[in-house]
């Protein structure tokens, strides 16, 4: 195998593959790129048997054929290259020697043959969806947060995706918060016979679609999902549990609605809860007409701080406590939705507080958020 390539561009194949390389392997052949090379076409595979990542690019081919590259050693001399200049990389069978050229040097590793890498997974029976290029990204960044970290609650580690006839929903949840982000069906298609899709995915994979160069094709089989755009697929294990029953725990009664700009509440949650406790991370929420007032207080330092916000408000008096972490988050990614005002609504300092973006003086639907209150 032989062929050249601009530094900058194998550059970025390798970091994006690397992503799939375990940092330790108690399977040696894991710790390996697959190298493909047919005509024009490179093909870099990575894969720790739980996320599998396949991107492509194109070079000057000489020679085509494929080897198992040491990943790390590989990325790490490539990305000391600098920014600028090609590189042109050759192998030898049945040595499995790999020479690296460039204007600097010459840099030789021994790889692997390509027999002892795991094979992929089959889709031929899969589900397909298409999830397009803006509504991905949506995806990805809007609902990942929300996902739990317990280990114990696998299910509740991934993102379920619901996909049915009208919309697509994907849900997030770790217990304390949720959040639900909604593509309605002209800006989706199920490719499915109209059948009914759901399916947790990790939020490792779902997290790599922040990333996405263009539209996302999804395919689902009985144990895998395979997300394919232009240049790359990612291929994941999907999680075999039982996602949790969210729509029961998504409030239908709170009758408390609070209007207020978002960066104006996401400003003000940041400053006050530098005064917060360390351990609690309470801040307060105090309700008056047309007055929002955020405050903190640590009563093991005497520190407090309060501000007050104009809104939109015309209830009595409330009052309700909260984690400020779970507010800030969820106003933030609010935010980078493009979402200049927004909606909170609430029913008693002992239910969940609901979170939706205000467009054009309505309020939204596509995205819904959860966070459970804290006790005064």
């Amino acid at each position: 195998m032989k062929f050249t390539v601009p530094v900058p561009e194998f550059q970025k194949i390798l970091q994006s593959a690397l992503q799939a390389v375990p940092p330790r392997s108690t399977l040696p052949v894991l710790e390996h790129f697959l190298v493909c090379l047919n005509g024009s076409t490179l093909t870099i595979t990575s894969t720790d048997q739980e996320l599998t990542i396949i991107a492509t690019i194109a070079v000057d081919g000489a020679k085509n054929g494929e080897i198992l590259i040491p990943a790390r050693k590989c990325a790490d001399i490539v990305k000391a290259l600098g920014n600028a200049g090609e590189i042109t990389l050759s192998s030898q069978t049945p040595s499995h020697i790999i020479t690296l050229q460039t204007d600097f040097g010459e840099y030789v590793l021994h790889g692997l043959a390509t027999t002892e890498f795991p094979p992929i997974p089959d889709f031929s029976a899969g589900v397909q969806i298409h999830i397009p290029h803006k509504e991905a990204i949506r995806i990805a960044k809007i609902a990942s947060f929300a996902a739990s970290r317990d280990e114990y609650r696998p299910a509740m580690t991934g993102m379920l995706l619901e996909c049915k006839a009208s919309f697509l929903n994907a849900v997030t949840t770790d217990g304390y918060r949720l959040v639900k982000v909604t593509v309605p069906a002209e800006n989706t298609a199920a490719l499915s016979s109209g059948n009914k899709v759901e399916v947790i995915l990790p939020i490792r994979a779902v997290e790599l679609l922040k990333r996405a160069e263009g539209d996302v094709t999804l395919l689902v089989s009985d144990t895998h999902a395979k997300f394919m755009t232009h240049n790359a697929t990612v291929i994941t294990r999907i999680i075999d549990e039982r996602f949790p029953q969210y729509e029961a725990v998504i409030p239908k009664d709170n009758d408390k609605f609070v209007r207020i700009g978002t960066n104006d509440v996401s400003a003000s949650v940041k400053r006050v809860a530098l005064f917060s406790n360390t351990n609690t991370k309470q801040i307060r929420f105090v309700l008056t007409p047309n007055t929002l007032a955020i405050v903190a207080e640590d009563q093991e330092t005497g520190n407090r701080a309060q501000e007050q916000l104009r809104c939109d408000y015309a209830g009595d008096r409330f009052e309700i406590g909260f984690n400020y972490r779970y507010i800030e988050e969820a106003i933030a990614h609010l935010a980078e939705d493009g979402a200049n005002a927004t909606v909170m609504s609430f029913s008693a300092p002992n239910r969940a507080a609901l979170i939706k973006p205000l467009r054009e003086n309505e309020e939204r639907d596509d995205v819904v958020m959860l966070v459970m209150p804290v006790r005064l």
